[in-house]
């Protein structure tokens, strides 16, 4: 009781403009443990990130930052950044390899990933299809057949006890398995729990154009069941990898599908399963930090995430407990992405609030005239941040 007591006292003491009731509320969910406040843990997170980043001076500019609300935080990071407890990584994406060593490791994976407190996905693209011969062994069951251990596993696993795991499985749409996958979350279907997406090449597309009778089956199909529950998510293939960072094209690395929310685009393998850590910048206030270096520093800030990511998983691999080491084991594909690839996610949020307070209809051309001048602004300060990390550190 006088725990409580003490922590409403020192909720009266708040000085950020966004907190209320509804978001103490809200944070107090299974984010926050209960002894701690929220401007407390805001002050803990932003001390952690300087300790990691050595730069004197950043919390009180990051927690000043935040007061104003010009940051949202992502789940994880308010959850497990700078605690001893989970992982601050928000996404995780692997790559299914066409034997049962690597699907059965995969599966384990997505489990640890899960119970550290990250959204997960997988390609299964690779995956023999259904009736497919299996050397010495009779035949294949099919890519979606395997997905059922994704649906049973992260309908068990939790995130650090916030909530249930997450888990979307991605397959080409030339697969030959596509139209039972194209099944799945339909009535009477097996598989319930996880989100899906397809990925559709440019020849398949202007095939299916031009008049291909079992592409444009399979297309309507897609598009009838996106209509009815939402799924599958369409990721163009060959426009990403176009379009990609000149170091993934001129490494010859492949995007082959995205991450649970479908809005993360990075490269995964045998050796390597994507890690990004998300924050957003809050849009409604943009008229406010668009001259300061809120961007910069909350890229900063996100290679702190990157950082404590990175320590924790080597304290798990240099551990003298054979537990600790055995969950290093199905994080290593994730410590070695982000060892080689540190991929930092900073979004937005707040567009509609930001074109209501300024009265501009959402499909006007001075919304369009907005939305480019303001991601042009963060491009040019993200990409200025991240060449300054690159010679900082």
């Amino acid at each position: 009781m006088s725990i409580e007591m003490d922590k409403a006292t020192r909720e009266k003491k708040n000085n950020i403009e966004w907190l209320n009731d509804y978001s103490r509320a809200f944070l107090a969910r299974g984010y926050l443990s209960k002894e701690i406040t929220v401007e407390e843990r805001i002050r803990q997170i932003a001390e952690h990130a300087e300790t990691l980043l050595r730069k004197k001076g950043f919390a009180d500019k990051f927690y000043n930052y935040m007061s104003k609300g010009y940051y949202s935080l992502a789940s994880p990071i308010w959850s497990n950044f700078g605690l001893s407890k989970g992982l601050p990584i928000s996404c995780f994406s692997s790559y299914v390899g066409d034997d049962m060593g690597q699907i059965l490791f995969t599966q384990a994976e997505v489990g640890m990933m899960s119970k550290y407190g990250g959204g997960t996905s997988a390609y299964f693209g690779d995956l023999r299809p259904r009736g497919a011969p299996i050397k010495d062994n009779g035949y294949s069951s099919g890519a979606v057949h395997f997905m059922q251990l994704f649906d049973k596993l992260v309908n068990v696993v939790s995130q650090g006890a916030i909530r249930r795991g997450n888990f979307a499985a991605y397959l080409p749409i030339e697969h030959p398995d596509i139209d039972e996958f194209l099944n799945i979350g339909t009535e009477g279907n097996p598989i319930q729990g996880i989100t899906y997406g397809v990925t559709v090449k440019d020849e398949w597309l202007q095939e299916m154009i031009d008049g291909d009778s079992k592409k444009r089956a399979i297309w309507a199909k897609v598009l009838e069941t996106r209509s009815q529950i939402g799924y599958p998510y369409i990721m163009f293939y060959d426009t990403v990898n176009r379009e990609t960072v000149d170091v993934y094209k001129d490494k010859g690395l492949i995007i082959k599908s995205s991450n649970l929310c479908s809005e993360i685009l990075l490269p995964t393998n045998e050796q390597w399963s994507f890690v990004c850590d998300l924050s957003s910048m809050n849009l409604l206030y943009y008229d406010e930090w668009k001259d300061t270096d809120a961007v910069e520093t909350l890229v900063y800030f996100l290679d702190a995430v990157m950082n404590d990511f990175i320590i924790k998983l080597e304290e798990l691999r240099d551990s003298g407990d054979s537990r600790k080491k055995q969950s290093f084991l199905f994080m290593e594909r994730a410590y070695n992405f982000a060892k080689d690839n540190r991929a930092l996610g900073l979004g937005v949020l707040g567009w509609h609030s930001l074109l209501q307070s300024k009265m501009i209809p959402i499909e006007s051309k001075d919304a369009a005239k907005l939305n480019v001048q303001i991601f042009k602004l963060i491009k040019e300060k993200a990409y200025n941040a991240s060449a300054n990390l690159a010679k900082e550190y």
